[in-house]
């Protein structure tokens, strides 16, 4: 009877997840369809037609594929590092390693935008990425290439962000391998040489990581919408194209072009990253399996410390990880004084928090704007919290009674939101809304609902590789000493899982206070204002006001203040060597 009512409660939430999470899209295709007079089917074979669409699928394939290429060139061999020496701060180091992911995109696109104007320290080496001059601008002449320089920022702002996941992926992976493993296949006529521990043994272990990191990049990279905002204004991904138009979209009888050109990239979309999710489950479920062969041992002892090469390429990746965030801190402080004409000096100055606090340059000060994000966050941390254990619990339960073609396709299923553009998302709220319920725009608490939607997928990847890890045998155990129901779950299963949970709590958290498609599409519609968007409201002003940057960094350094307190919480839950994701 318990067994029967555990797999109703479980196919209840899995059912109500899955029905929140495809109803923005599925309405906002009907609705999109409606105004349109086309089928999803039919918009996807007229996306040749539509205007800009060709150009933007070939921008975000390009970026995606390039910044996940050099993700992989930037962060293995950071990971390498990490992994094959003994550090003495080594939990530091990969924290420092893993803040890019959970910070959110507009802090970054702050921080990569001041790292390449005209007062940075590359622009004054002759790398302007900016405007374009010098080497760029040379560059851009010779090979016909439009914006080279916004490329470049790009995908190297995308290889920064998704850099700790190969961190996480590879280097507990390398921390915990048995070094007479390598001893080993030395002696045997198939390890004498590199090319060949690289095949037998290096690329069976690493090779499911690193391959699962890199797919996780393209996709996040593929979506991106923040950073192609800010660094690459010239050019549209799918993701921005959608942004543009998906403010007129789904009006009858107004702009069906609009309704045209968001309904067709949804859905090419939708397919490219439905394959790259369904990919990235199978990487990762091939690297949890890897993952649970290898055993720590006495793995740390036989390490040696680091060599000086090794020493440079992780205190470079360190130098590169923290750059954008601190200088987007030194910049909160820094005033311009003077004019166009006669030039400009800066001041060390506190005006451009006061200006931030008081919200004289945006709908609201940083403390409404903060508030806002933080109930929400806590409000979408109650819901998303539970309904991911739930799945991810589910997913792994029938994998356990050998369900494996179920557990696949609801793995995959639970990765879908990811699948659909956060414009989507937030797009489908907001025409559902309009369409069914307008008073729910007096509902302070409906920009959660994205939310939800979004980061819940981001639990169940945190809490599925820790499930698989905890042994059928510790619950025996439990059971043999006479523990009741709860005691045997807590102490054989939930001890094991509490520091996940954890993790899982502090990315949900972390996820939905940086949360900005969804979120700058719905609350232009409504007025509730977060954090992530009033940065964005602050730097899109003009500058000719000398307190506008200084304000908009305040407030991205308010932002990224908190994540940094959410990330550093979950460290220290986070068990030396563990591996598996996020």
């Amino acid at each position: 009877m318990f067994r029967t009512s555990v797999w109703m409660l479980r196919a209840s939430v899995v059912s109500a997840y899955l029905i929140l999470a495809s109803l923005p899209f599925i309405y906002a295709l009907r609705r999109l369809a409606y105004v349109t007079g086309h089928s999803p089917f039919e918009a996807l074979m007229r996306f040749d037609e539509v205007y800009g669409g060709a150009e933007a699928l070939t921008y975000t394939l390009l970026e995606a594929s390039v910044s996940a290429l050099l993700t992989v060139l930037i962060g293995l061999p950071i990971a390498w590092c990490l992994g094959r020496y003994e550090w003495k701060n080594a939990r530091i180091l990969r924290a420092l390693f893993s803040v890019p992911f959970v910070m959110p995109a507009i802090v970054a696109a702050m921080g990569f935008l001041l790292l390449t104007n005209s007062e940075s320290g590359l622009f004054q080496i002759g790398i302007d990425l900016r405007t374009e001059t010098g080497v760029i601008g040379d560059l851009a002449r010779l090979t016909g290439w439009d914006h080279p320089g916004h490329f470049i920022a790009l995908v190297f702002a995308h290889a920064w962000f998704n850099l700790s996941l190969m961190i996480r992926f590879v280097e507990p992976t390398l921390a915990r391998l048995n070094p007479a493993w390598e001893e080993q296949l030395s002696l045997l006529g198939q390890g004498k040489n590199r090319f060949d521990r690289l095949r037998h043994l290096w690329w069976p272990v690493l090779g499911p990581a690193v391959l699962c990191a890199a797919s996780l990049s393209f996709l996040f990279s593929f979506t991106s919408f923040a950073l192609v905002k800010w660094l690459s204004p010239f050019n549209n991904t799918l993701e921005s194209l959608m942004a543009t138009y998906g403010g007129s979209a789904g009006i009858e009888d107004y702009r069906v072009d609009t309704s045209e050109i968001v309904m067709s990239a949804s859905m090419v979309q939708f397919l490219i990253l439905l394959f790259a999710l369904y990919m990235t489950s199978t990487m990762q479920q091939r690297h949890s399996t890897r993952f649970s062969l290898v055993s720590e041992g006495n793995a740390k002892s036989q390490r040696g410390p680091p060599r000086m090469g090794a020493k440079i390429i992780v205190y470079a990746g360190v130098v590169f990880a923290m750059a954008p965030l601190f200088t987007a801190l030194f910049a909160s402080f820094k005033v311009r004084k003077g004019n166009f004409s006669s030039g400009f000096a800066y001041d060390w100055s506190l005006d451009g928090w006061r200006a931030a606090w008081s919200g004289d340059l945006a709908t609201m000060g940083i403390g409404d704007a903060l508030a806002n994000s933080l109930l929400y966050a806590l409000c979408t941390l109650c819901v998303a919290l539970p309904t991911g254990w739930f799945l991810a619990s589910t997913i792994h339960a029938l994998e356990v009674e050998k369900r494996f073609k179920t557990a696949k396709a609801l793995d995959v299923l639970t990765l879908l939101p990811l699948a659909v553009s956060a414009v989507m998302v937030g797009l489908g709220v907001l025409l559902g809304v309009l369409r069914l319920m307008p008073e729910l725009f007096q509902w302070s608490y409906l920009p959660v609902v994205p939310h939800v939607i979004l980061t819940t997928p981001f639990v169940v990847r945190v809490m599925l590789p820790a499930m698989r890890s905890v042994e059928p045998k510790w619950i025996e155990q439990a059971q043999v000493l006479n523990l009741n129901r709860y005691q045997t779950w807590y102490h054989g299963h939930f001890s094991f899982v509490r520091g996940p949970a954890v993790v899982a709590s502090s990315l949900t958290l972390a996820f939905s206070l940086g949360e900005f498609g969804a979120s700058w599409l719905l609350v232009r519609a409504g007025s509730w204002d977060t954090l992530s968007v009033v940065v964005d409201q602050l730097m899109s002003r003009p500058k000719f006001d000398p307190l506008v940057q200084p304000a908009a960094m305040a407030a991205a350094t308010v932002l990224m203040a908190i994540t940094f307190l959410l990330f550093f919480v979950a460290e220290r839950f986070r068990h030396e060597g563990e591996g598996g994701g996020f």
